[in-house]
This record gives structure tokens, C-alpha cells and sequence, in this order.
């Protein structure tokens, strides 16, 4: 079957016609000549009674003084009503201020320079001023300037200080913001604030070309009941209709609140900058007197929030057109925690002997926060030591203050019992250099710290990241976790174990645990789940952590056993010591040619930053 194409016109084919289609539509209703008569009298019937009331008074004097005398009493009343709603706008002016700082441009703040410790971080922050300046290649290109930049992460890891530091390099009004400063016990105030808010950034916007807005915490607002996701995967309760029910009586307990999130969302998204009554204006002023159409809103506010609880904010404000970017701003690495400590050195008076590599190799996870605090407390050790500048010695006394609590040692222990201590902290400290030779030791203590009658303090030479962890590493953190059980059996004998293991085994069962969960026994566990508080481990698993346990134990038992002399002589150091740091721990070993590893940036073989020994001294 073939087809011809052809260019003939189809035939026309008749159109339907529907029974409604011969009435009168609404529109052909409302321009029928008695409707547009009856709207031209309802437009003009006010002002031609108020034109003949204006020209009778005008002719009759008797009409003007009765006028006179009705327009003195309605003056009266205009006055009191007056007076009354003077009184509101002022009382909605002063609750509708929310608490707010604001900088700007020409005060001395915080730079770039300051922001150390997260280069790439700092980059997108550079990007980001230049945008918000106004790039003229971007924005002909069709780009606008972010709206929103969302940042989180940990508390302590700089993003105040981020946001500040991008106000300060762009050269704009920073509007600082508590997002707790927001709420109001009144319906209707905490919008208010919101509003007033961005109607005061957007007018220092239009004089110095843009403004930064910054809302800390704000998932103090920025959250809703019922939408959103928190950590543990699981949805916030909505509220419910009694809850609601006594939150109305009296308009307090946190009804204020309601509508904050919406107006954030309808300022954010400038939805009253392109519709609002004051875009009418606009619009027409340039259509009627200027004869063009308006140009585009420019939208110079960025609005930058901070959070640590991401999963708590409504989806609505985390899309696009709101918070456009987020920054995930986490501890510092190795090389920006040296960065970061050079910097606040740079502020203190200190030993030209400290190393600011080693001590980022000594404080993982510490925050910029962290970091500057345990450095102060350092330098309160220094002056209470009738020094003015700190050394090494004093912030390896100040940080296990900090993590672990007060240092109060045990007065009037029994010789007995201080052995057994020494003892288990000997065996920790022997396994980590036997089964951790890459993990520099800093300190080996029988003082009471906190909770903890004693503890040795161990840090990887080369930054280690626990997802990379392997068989092997986790094997080497057991024996080492067990060592302090071994060390009390070897040194003290089988009978004298202590109830001191209970953190041990913690730590232990962890570790067994993710083992299991990542099927490092074999078919057991990879989908277990990782919440070790509602799952009892299987037979077959605990069969399998126990045969494990007992091996790791095994195994220490017999290395403490080989190295009984080199035990024995750092147990008596302990006795007579109490505690021994960094470079005692250091030269102790040497003796038995188990040296310690250099801090180093880089993988080993590669290019490394090495610490010169000679720097690496505890003064």
C-alpha cells in the first residue's frame, strides 16, 4: 500500500454548536448602554453631592455655619481617633524593631586575611562578594546575584564569622540578626519584624548598593512542625488542635509566631519588590510620565542564614529563589588547623619553640572555637605560672582540662591501687606502640581528669579519616582498646582485674559492632542497621565479637608478656612521675627502639611537610 502526498485543501467540515452558545455572556451583559449609564452614575453621584453642598454653603450663610458646626464635631472625632491610633503605631513601632546590629561599611571588621583555616571555602566567599557587588559581564549574561546562602555545620566552625568577613571585603551594611530576637509573645509582631527587617536592608541597599542580612540560628524560625526531617529520619509532630486551642487564649505561649515563616518566605523570594504597592508606583511613574516600561528589580539583599540543624528547616525555604546555596562549613583539617593555630599564635605572646603543626596534629576535630579557647586557657596557665608568654607545656596541661573536665588528683591512694593503675595505662601505652607505630603518644597520666582515674592521649601523625578505616585498623584499634585489661593481668595477675575496663569495653563493643555491620566476620551483619540501642546482635554475632575479643586479648597478653622489662620500667616512671608527656614518652621508648613518628601533611613517599625534631620539645 503506498501513500500520496498531496496539497489539496481539505474539505471544510462543519463546527459543532453547543445550546449554550447563543446566550449572553457577562461581558456582553456589562457593556450593554444602561449598564455602562448606571456605572457612570455610580461613579460620579458622591463627587456631584459634594460639589452642590460646597456651592450652596458658598451662597447661603446660614448652610455654612450648620456645615462649620458638623465639620467641628466630626474634627473632634477624627482628633481622639487620631490620637488612639498614634498611640498603636507607636507601640507596634517599638515591638515590630527586632534585636538587630548592624555595621557598616568604613568600620574596621573582620577580613578575608582573618578567615583562616578552610581555603576553599574562602574561595566561594570571594566568588560570591564579587557577584553581589554586581558583575556587569554576569548580569548582561542573563546571572543574578545570589538571594540566599545557607550555611551549616558544627557550632563553633565560623560561619558568623564568615558572614561577617564577606560584609566587611563587600564593602555593604551588615545587618546581624539573632533569630530568637525575631519572635513576640503578640500575633502579628514577629511578621512585623520581618518586614521591617528587609524594608530597612533594601533601603541601605539603594545607597550603597547592596546589604547582607544575617540570621543566626535560624532554625529557631525557620522550622515547621510536621514537614520538617530531623537527624534520626523521623517527622516532628504536628500541633495539635488543643495545643493551638490554648495558644489562642490571650494571643501568648508562642502564638506570636505564627506567619514569621511565611513572611520570611515572601521577602526572601521579593515577591513585594515586583507586585507590592510600592512596585505600582513604580510602574507607573515610568509608564505614565517616563513612557517606558520599569526595569527589573534589582534584588541586592543576600540574606545568610546559619544553622547546625539543616534537617529541622521547611523544604520551602531551602529551595532555589531562597537559600540558592549552601555551604556545609565543618571542623578544619590537619593542614587548616596549622593555619588557624599560626594565626592566633600571632596574637600571643608564646615560646618560639612551639609548633603549630604538631599541636593540629593533637587537637582532631577541633574547631576554630575550640582552638582559640584552649589557647587562652594556655596562656592562664602561663600567667598563674608567673609568665607572660606560654609554651608547649602549658597547652598540653589546658587541653585535657577542656575535653575531659578538672584536673583533682586522688590523694591517698594505696600504693596497691596506684599500680594497678599505672599498670593499665602501661599496657595502653605499649600497644599503641606496638600496634599503632603511626600514632604519636602526648601523654601518659594516672591524675584524676574529669571522670577518668587516668588516660593515655595518642594522635595519628598522619591525618586518618574513619570511613578509610580497614580490617586492620580496626584490629589495631581493638588490641589497643584491650591493652589496659591485658596490662592489669600481666603486670598485677589474672585476680587482679579492675572495674577501671568499663570504658575500654565500651569503646570495644563499638568497634566489634561496625565491624560486624560492615561484614568483616564474613556473612554476618552488612545490613544490621546502626543503631546498637534497638537491635540485639544475633547468636552467630555475638559468637563472632567474642571469639574476636578473646583473640585480640590473647594476642596483647603474649606482645606485654614479651615486653614485661620495658612494662615494668614504664610503670615505675608512672609511680614516681604521676604523668609523663610528649618528649618523656618520646625519649622512654627510644630506649627500646620504638621511635616516634613525625607529623607530616601528605601521604607517605609523596612530598611531605615534616616536623624538624628539634621544635618538637615540650618546654
Amino acid at each position: 500500500m503506498s501513500l500520496v502526498k498531496t496539497n489539496a485543501p481539505l474539505p471544510d467540515q462543519p463546527r459543532r454548536k453547543y445550546s449554550w452558545e447563543s446566550e449572553t455572556t457577562l461581558v456582553e451583559e456589562r457593556n450593554r448602554l444602561s449598564r455602562r449609564i448606571w456605572r457612570f452614575i455610580r461613579f460620579w453621584w458622591f463627587k456631584v453631592v459634594i460639589l452642590l453642598i460646597i456651592l450652596t454653603a458658598l451662597l447661603n450663610p446660614d448652610v455654612m455655619m450648620a456645615i462649620a458646626s458638623v465639620l467641628a464635631v466630626i474634627f473632634q472625632f477624627a482628633f481622639a481617633a487620631a490620637f488612639i491610633m498614634i498611640q498603636f503605631i507607636a507601640l507596634f513601632y517599638f515591638l515590630g524593631r527586632a534585636r538587630m546590629y548592624t555595621i557598616w561599611p568604613g568600620a574596621e571588621g573582620i577580613s578575608f586575611d582573618d578567615y583562616r583555616g578552610q581555603p576553599e571555602l574562602l574561595e566561594q566567599a570571594r566568588q560570591i562578594v564579587k557577584l553581589l557587588r554586581g558583575v556587569k559581564a554576569f548580569e548582561q549574561a542573563g546571572g543574578e546575584p545570589l538571594n540566599g546562602l545557607l550555611l551549616e555545620g558544627p557550632p563553633g566552625t565560623g560561619k558568623t564569622w564568615l558572614a561577617q568577613a564577606i560584609s566587611t571585603e563587600a564593602g555593604v551594611p551588615f545587618f546581624y540578626v539573632d533569630a530568637s530576637g525575631m519572635s513576640s509573645m503578640f500575633f502579628g509582631i514577629a511578621p512585623l519584624k520581618v518586614m521591617n527587617l528587609y524594608r530597612r536592608a533594601r533601603r541601605a541597599a539603594k545607597e550603597y548598593g547592596a546589604a547582607i542580612i544575617f540570621i543566626d540560628e535560624i532554625d529557631a524560625i525557620g522550622a515547621r512542625p510536621g514537614v520538617a526531617t530531623k537527624e534520626n529520619g523521623a517527622m516532628e509532630p504536628p500541633i495539635s488542635p488543643r495545643f493551638v486551642e490554648r495558644m489562642m487564649m490571650g494571643g501568648m505561649g508562642g502564638g506570636g509566631n505564627m506567619g514569621l515563616l511565611s513572611t520570611l518566605l515572601t521577602e526572601m523570594s521579593g515577591f513585594s519588590q515586583e507586585y507590592g504597592a510600592g512596585a505600582r508606583r513604580r510602574a507607573w511613574w515610568y509608564k505614565r510620565i517616563r513612557r517606558r516600561n520599569p526595569p527589573k528589580p534589582q534584588k541586592r539583599v543576600l540574606t545568610i542564614g546559619a544553622t547546625n540543624r539543616i534537617q529541622a528547616l521547611d523544604p520551602a525555604l531551602l529551595r532555589p529563589g531562597r537559600f540558592d546555596k549552601k555551604i556545609r562549613v565543618d571542623a578544619p583539617d590537619l593542614e587548616g588547623r596549622r593555619d588557624i593555630i599560626a594565626y592566633y599564635l600571632s596574637k600571643i605572646s608564646h615560646d618560639e619553640t612551639i609548633d603549630p603543626l604538631v599541636l593540629a596534629s593533637e587537637t582532631p576535630f577541633y574547631t576554630p572555637a575550640d582552638l582559640k579557647y584552649l589557647l587562652n586557657e594556655a596562656l592562664r596557665y602561663a600567667l598563674f605560672d608567673d609568665r607572660t608568654y606560654m609554651t608547649t607545656r602549658d597547652i598540653r596541661m589546658a587541653q585535657p582540662e577542656h575535653e575531659m573536665g578538672l584536673r583533682s588528683p586522688i590523694k591517698n591512694l594505696a600504693r596497691e591501687d596506684k599500680y594497678r593503675l599505672c599498670a593499665h595505662e602501661t599496657g595502653h601505652a605499649i600497644a599503641i606502640r606496638l600496634y599503632l607505630p603511626h600514632h604519636r603518644i602526648s601523654r601518659i597520666t594516672v591524675v584524676r581528669q574529669g571522670g577518668a582515674l587516668g588516660h593515655v592521649m595518642h594522635y595519628p601523625a598522619l591525618e586518618e579519616y574513619d570511613y578509610m578505616n580497614t580490617y586492620d585498623n580496626m584490629m589495631n584499634a581493638l588490641r589497643g582498646a584491650v591493652a589496659g585489661k591485658a596490662g592489669e593481668m600481666e603486670f598485677c595477675g589474672i585476680h587482679e582485674q579492675t572495674l577501671g575496663v568499663g570504658g575500654d569495653f565500651a569503646y570495644i563493643r563499638s568497634v566489634l559492632w561496625q565491624m560486624a555491620n560492615a561484614g568483616m566476620f564474613g556473612p554476618l551483619g552488612a545490613n544490621m542497621g546502626t543503631d546498637m540501642s534497638n537491635m540485639a546482635p544475633t547468636f552467630d554475632m555475638r559468637q563472632a565479637m567474642e571469639e574476636t575479643f578473646r583473640m585480640v586479648l590473647d594476642e596483647v597478653r603474649l606482645a606485654l608478656r614479651t615486653h614485661k622489662e620495658m612494662g615494668e620500667a614504664l610503670i615505675q616512671q608512672l609511680m614516681v612521675k604521676n604523668e609523663l608527656l610528649a618528649d618523656e614518652v618520646e625519649a622512654f621508648f627510644d630506649q627500646y627502639g620504638f621511635f616516634t613518628p613525625k607529623v607530616q601533611i601528605g601521604p607517605p613517599g609523596d612530598d611531605v611537610v615534616t616536623v624538624n625534631p628539634e621544635t618538637d620539645q615540650t618546654q
